[in-house]
């Protein structure tokens, strides 16, 4: 059976807690964002006012984009609305966003959907071969100092890192780029960002996602305007009997922060600790789609997990665009974000602390695998 491996957790042993939020909406963000510069107030203390927020609709990057024109942010509220937008991500936009435009007539959305079916089927196959870079920017609150009675709390998301991925395009497939060296030894294992990962961006992913949709639930949903124009997007709902949704998590109490060697040995019968989870729960999320070609220009997956587990969330947003390989353009990943809440056990403590991380994924460098050869018929004299 094919399961959709889309993410492996590893947590090493932490003490945060996650702070009150206080829900507002996007017009709502802006009125606060215009106070605190009517006020005068600096960089630090209009971060430490949104980091306390947490947003009721998405915050789009167009969206996003002009209230940086107008704010002119600092370094730091700029972070703080860039996390939260991200943590936005699987909300609906602002009604005032949506596109007044009649849904399609059943008809049309079959044929939107047999044009995506296409799309994953067989353009995405068609791709050459190329290598890319992933490049992952994690944040988390995590503490970041320690005190003479353990770890002081931290609240505030905050950047735990830069991690940078060869991704190896060959055949159809994505595989993993390890090459041996001129002596022939083996390749360290670089670091990886603790938290949500996700593999299959490249077609597989989107292929299991369809399947399993189409054995659960799939409807039309609305109209959204992008920049190029329309998307149609469609909602999805897959139960656990159709799940391919394959969830690896697994907590090492230590207290240690050096993690990628257990984020690289997780397994289905991995057994380090009873505060883990191995299963393939259900999900939804939406189908974001070129009504005109059927292309996905963009897929969330959202796991159904419950409260009492262990990681209590976990989601996916990829971002799909026009890329240049090899002179032709392509559509290929070039964005994601994955976000995870899990709990965490510190030591002595009772009560399990909340650990939350956002993984930011940009991919670029995209270099298509190829050779020239030229004949030259005509021998120069010496």
């Amino acid at each position: 059976m094919r399961k959709l491996i889309l993410f492996v957790m590893s947590l090493a042993m932490i003490t945060p807690c996650v702070a009150a939020e206080h829900s507002v909406t996007v017009e709502q963000l802006k009125q606060m964002l215009a106070a605190q510069q009517t006020a005068g107030k600096n960089d630090g203390d209009r971060a430490q006012q949104l980091n306390s927020l947490e947003l009721t609709e998405q915050l789009t990057q167009p969206t996003l984009d002009r209230i940086t024109t107008e704010f002119k942010p600092g370094p730091k509220t700029a972070l703080s609305l860039k996390l939260l937008a991200d943590s936005s991500a699987f909300l609906e936009p602002p009604s005032g966003e949506l596109l007044d435009k009649v849904p399609p007539a059943v008809a049309e959305q079959r044929a939107m959907m047999k044009s995506a079916i296409n799309f994953i089927g067989v353009t995405l196959h068609q791709m050459p071969d190329f290598l890319a870079t992933r490049l992952t920017d994690s944040y988390d609150n995590t503490p970041l100092s320690v005190t003479h009675s353990g770890w002081a709390p931290h609240t505030d998301l905050h950047s735990a890192g830069t991690f940078s991925q060869h991704i190896v395009y060959r055949n159809g497939q994505e595989v993993l780029d390890r090459q041996q060296d001129s002596s022939g030894a083996k390749p360290k294992n670089e670091p990886t960002p603790a938290g949500l990962t996700s593999i299959g961006e490249f077609g597989p992913a989107l292929g299991i996602i369809l399947s399993d949709a189409s054995k659960g639930i799939l409807k039309w949903s609305h109209w959204e305007q992008s920049t190029a124009g329309p998307v149609a997007i469609f909602h999805y709902e897959v139960p656990p009997a159709a799940s391919h949704y394959w969830v690896n998590y697994c907590c090492v109490r230590s207290s240690s922060s050096d993690v990628s060697d257990a984020a690289a040995s997780v397994l289905p019968d991995l057994n380090l600790s009873s505060n883990s989870y191995h299963g393939t729960p259900s999900y939804h999320g939406n189908l974001y789609l070129d009504p005109t070609t059927g292309a996905v220009l963009r897929v969330t997956v959202v796991s159904d997990l419950k409260p009492s587990d262990p990681i209590m969330r976990a989601a996916i947003s990829v971002q799909y665009g026009p890329v240049e390989i090899g002179g032709k353009s392509y559509i290929c990943p070039v964005h994601s974000i994955a976000i995870s809440l899990t709990k965490s056990h510190s030591g002595g403590e009772k009560s399990d602390r909340e650990v939350l991380r956002i993984n930011e994924v940009s991919f670029t460098d995209y270099h298509r695998f190829g050779s020239t050869t030229r004949i030259i018929t005509d021998v120069p004299t010496q």
